[in-house]
């Protein structure tokens, strides 16, 4: 294997806990994953909170997050915990070595203002995941923040993506194809995975151990999983 790479615990340890809950993220850490990745929308107050989906099914609620105030969704529980717990919740609550990457789902402009804002103070500890280069636009000129590209996929936005100051590009796995990983390996950037979901036939995050050596020799350098253990022991058999 010719590139370290890291693992990164996708919506925490989700593979055995709920995802974006407080015990996932610390099972996460306990299973040694290099950084925790949180979804991240804001309530109609402001608040923001870790969701990946944009109700609250989860609680089998069918309302918006972003129609409802954070005191509706603070009294919701699933299992005994928040159903999406205050994203102030999960940097108090982690230690501050590990690092987060908020896949942000709300890429408002006034929203994106307000997470910088969070995270200007210690922007070391996080990876802004973005869905757009509008948005990687606008965090650009605000911020050297790192930025991970959650781009649609399409190989012609990976040199723009760089060009405009993008940090780590992440790939579907489906879509990480030789030639592609190639080049952009001889330009000298970063590359991570998102393993499973389209194409794969596995849920987003679930991944075969020898497909993941494999990408690993290609030259990808980080991995979004569902079981960092597995991962781990896979990138090490």
């Amino acid at each position: 294997m010719n590139t370290p790479s890291d693992i990164i615990a996708h919506r925490g340890y989700s593979a055995r806990y709920r995802e974006n809950s407080l015990p996932a993220w610390l099972a996460a850490i306990k299973a040694g994953a290099d950084m925790i990745e949180v979804d991240v929308r804001r309530t109609r107050d402001g608040v923001f909170v870790c969701a990946h989906d944009p109700d609250l099914r989860l609680a089998a609620d069918a309302r918006l997050i972003m129609e409802t105030d954070h005191e509706e969704i603070d009294r919701i529980q699933v299992h005994g915990e928040p159903v999406a717990p205050k994203l102030f919740s999960a940097i108090h609550a982690l230690p501050d070595n590990i690092p987060l990457l908020l896949d942000i789902k709300d890429e408002r402009p006034e929203s994106l203002e307000a997470l910088l804002e969070i995270c200007l103070a210690n922007e070391d500890r996080f990876v802004f995941g973005l869905h757009s280069l509008e948005s990687l636009k606008l965090v650009r000129r605000r911020s050297s923040v790192r930025i991970l590209g959650l781009l649609n996929g399409e190989p012609k936005e990976d040199d723009a993506f760089f060009a405009l100051g993008g940090t780590i590009l992440r790939l579907w796995e489906s879509m990480a194809d030789a030639d592609r990983i190639r080049r952009l390996r001889e330009a000298r950037h970063p590359i991570w995975m998102t393993t499973g979901g389209w194409g794969t036939g596995r849920d987003v995050g679930d991944f075969e151990p020898a497909r993941l050596r494999a990408h690993v020799v290609a030259g990808i350098s980080g991995f979004l999983v569902n079981d960092p253990v597995l991962a781990r022991k896979a990138l090490h058999a």
